[in-house]
């Protein structure tokens, strides 16, 4: 399977349709999965009230899922509306269709509630566990995806922090991505957005580690994107 990656702004995209450009490229490329960030819809909500501003329902995302190409798995993060909560959750995107949402298990944003560990699915014939941002610093999620027969753990992150949280976490991030690929002994994939605005800076980290903990590839700007021939 072909995996691709993407940094985004830190300021994120707004609509699904936003990413088409990206999708597109991919398509051209062969990609069979392609990983946005967490946030990657609306951009990361820094109240409570921010976070129902920018909350959708898996039915609304759905509506606006249709934009992109058919030819390729799209993951992406949002913050979702749901009846009993607000949550930040990565949609699977196949066909056009939202097939699969992953819930955050330990958020760490205003408002948001924690959701249950979603179970390990099926993409492109390989098996595909989900870790959104923080929950990538819990082994114990990572092993359990791998008992359940995760090759692929996928991180959908948004480290958008200030100045002296970024200096503070940008070295342990990454190595939480390496650990969780030798622990598991899976493939991990991340997705974070990149950037600078007074006072705060994204870690950009997005890259691909194999299960051996080696960083086969990572993004070097903005809406750069990298891919992988994950076996």
């Amino acid at each position: 399977m072909l995996v691709a990656t993407v940094q985004l702004p830190v300021e994120a995209l707004a609509e699904p349709a936003d990413l088409r450009n990206v999708a597109d490229r991919c398509v051209r490329g062969g990609v069979d999965l392609l990983l946005a960030p967490e946030f990657a819809i609306g951009g990361l909500p820094h109240t409570e009230r921010d976070a129902k501003r920018r909350a959708v329902t898996v039915e609304q995302l759905q509506a606006s899922a249709t934009t992109l190409p058919r030819g390729l798995t799209v993951v992406l993060g949002f913050t979702e509306r749901a009846r009993d909560g607000l949550y930040s959750t990565a949609a699977v995107i196949t066909a056009g269709r939202v097939v699969h949402v992953a819930r955050k298990v330990f958020p760490r944003e205003p408002g948001l509630s924690a959701g249950d560990l979603a179970p390990v699915i099926q993409i492109g014939g390989v098996m595909v566990g989900i870790l959104i941002c923080a929950d990538a610093t819990h082994p114990e999620l990572a092993a359990t995806l791998a008992r359940s027969g995760a090759q692929v753990l996928l991180c959908p992150l948004n480290n958008d922090m200030s100045e002296a949280h970024a200096d503070q976490w940008e070295e342990p991030t990454r190595t939480a991505l390496r650990m969780r690929a030798l622990e598991a002994r899976c493939w991990v994939v991340s997705a974070d957005v990149g950037g600078v605005r007074p006072g705060r800076r994204a870690l950009g980290a997005t890259r691909i580690v194999s299960p051996t903990g080696r960083t086969v590839a990572g993004a070097g700007g903005l809406l750069d994107f990298v891919v992988a021939e994950v076996p």
